[in-house]
C-alpha cells in the first residue's frame, strides 16, 4: 500500500495512506516519490480556476528513486535518483520541428498519476521523457525543485540578459525568485524584486538574495529607477499571475527594453493601454516551461545550474511531512510558504 494525496473536487483534498500500488505500464518507469512541491497550478486545481477533469495528473514537482522499469522504457535502471523535468521530446511533431519542444505533448501522458503519491509512473521512451537523473550533491527536497527551476531557467533564457544588465522581477513567489537567482548567476548586474504584500517582501529580503526588494507602488518604482536609472530596467520579468501587473512591467523597462511573461493568467486586463509598447519599442515574449535544456553530453543543464545555486534555493523551501499536507497547501495559498515541499 502507498500514501496518496487525492484531489476529490475543488476545495477538497483527502489523505489516503492505504492506497493500492500502481501496476507498471509500457513505456514507463516507476518512481518511489521522496518529495513533491506545491505549484501554483496545483493551487489553481484546488480552488477551481483550472478544470481538474482536463488534467489527469496531480503534482509534477517531485524527486525520488526509480524502483521498476518496463522493457520498452529507456534511460534509467532501478536505484537511480531522479527528479521531474522535461528531458526528451519526439523531434518530429509540428511543435518540435518549429522550435517549441515544450509543447510536444501533455503532462497528462507523462505522469501517471503524478507526484502527490508515494509512487508514480513516469513516461520514459525514446521519443518522450520527463525525468532527469540527479547527483549526490543534491538532496531529495532541493531536487524536487528541478521542474520549477527548469521553468525559471526558461524565463531567464528568454530574458536574453547582457552582462551587467539590470532586471526587475515582478512576483515574490517561487517562480519569480528562482528566475532572479538564475539571472544573477548568468551575470545580471542588478536584480530587483517587486511585490505587493509587505510580509512576502520581508521574507524575500531576509533571504539576502537580491539587490533590493521593493513594493509595487509609486515609492517602490521610484526606488527601482534610482537604482536602475531614470529610463528604467533593461529587462522586466512578470511572474505574478495577476494580469494587470503586466502593465506595470511594461512601464518599468527602459526604451528598447524587454518584458518576459512567465505567468499563467486566469483573467484579462481591463482598460489595458498598449501604447508604451510602440512608444518605447519594447519586446514582449512569453516563457512557457518546462522545456528541454540539455548539455552536449545529454545531461540536464538545469541540474547543473541547481548545483551552483542550491544554497539560495534552500532559503525559499518550507518542508512538510505527509501528515501535514493540508497545512502545506494552506501555507502555499496564503503565501506563508514561498515553496512548500511535502515529504513522504
Amino acid at each position: 500500500m502507498i500514501k496518496k494525496i487525492a484531489l476529490l473536487a475543488p476545495g477538497k483534498l483527502e489523505l489516503r495512506p492505504d492506497s493500492p500500488e500502481i501496476p507498471l505500464q509500457n513505456g514507463t518507469v516507476k518512481v518511489r516519490v521522496r518529495a513533491c512541491g506545491v505549484c501554483g497550478s496545483d493551487l489553481a486545481l484546488l480552488n477551481g480556476t483550472r478544470d481538474m477533469t482536463k488534467e489527469l495528473y496531480f503534482g509534477h514537482e517531485f524527486s525520488g528513486v526509480v524502483t521498476e522499469t518496463s522493457p520498452d522504457s529507456v534511460g534509467f535502471q532501478p536505484g537511480a535518483r531522479v527528479a521531474s523535468e522535461l528531458a526528451r521530446t519526439c523531434g518530429q511533431c509540428w511543435n518540435c520541428r518549429n522550435g517549441l519542444p515544450n509543447y510536444c505533448r501533455s503532462m497528462n501522458d507523462a505522469l501517471l498519476p503524478g507526484g502527490f503519491t508515494e509512487e508514480t509512473l513516469v513516461r520514459s521512451t525514446p521519443d518522450y521523457g520527463f525525468l532527469s537523473q540527479i547527483p549526490s550533491t543534491l538532496d531529495d527536497v532541493t531536487a524536487s525543485l528541478l521542474e520549477p527551476t527548469n521553468c525559471a531557467y526558461h524565463i531567464a533564457m528568454q530574458a536574453k540578459i547582457k552582462p551587467g544588465g539590470n532586471v526587475v522581477v515582478f512576483g515574490l513567489g517561487a517562480m519569480g525568485i528562482i528566475a532572479a537567482i538564475i539571472l544573477k548567476q548568468l551575470g545580471a548586474g542588478t536584480v530587483i524584486c517587486v511585490g505587493r504584500r509587505p510580509a512576502r517582501q520581508e521574507k524575500a529580503r531576509r533571504t539576502g538574495i537580491f539587490d533590493a526588494v521593493v513594493g509595487n507602488d509609486a515609492a517602490g518604482m521610484a526606488q527601482m529607477r534610482e537604482i536602475c536609472g531614470e529610463k528604467g530596467a533593461d529587462v522586466a520579468i512578470e511572474a505574478t499571475g495577476t494580469p494587470k501587473v503586466l502593465a506595470d512591467a511594461i512601464q518599468a523597462v527602459r526604451p528598447g527594453g524587454r518584458v518576459v511573461v512567465g505567468s499563467v493568467y486566469h483573467g484579462t486586463i481591463p482598460e489595458f493601454d498598449p501604447l508604451p509598447i510602440f512608444r518605447k519599442e519594447l519586446t514582449l515574449v512569453g516563457a512557457k516551461g518546462p522545456t528541454t535544456y540539455r548539455r552536449t553530453d545529454g545531461s540536464s543543464a538545469v541540474v547543473s545550474m541547481m548545483e551552483k545555486v542550491q544554497d539560495d534555493l534552500k532559503k525559499i523551501i518550507n518542508v512538510y511531512d505527509y501528515k501535514d499536507t493540508l497545512q502545506a497547501f494552506e501555507d502555499a495559498k496564503s503565501g506563508e510558504a514561498i515553496k512548500a515541499v511535502i515529504v513522504f
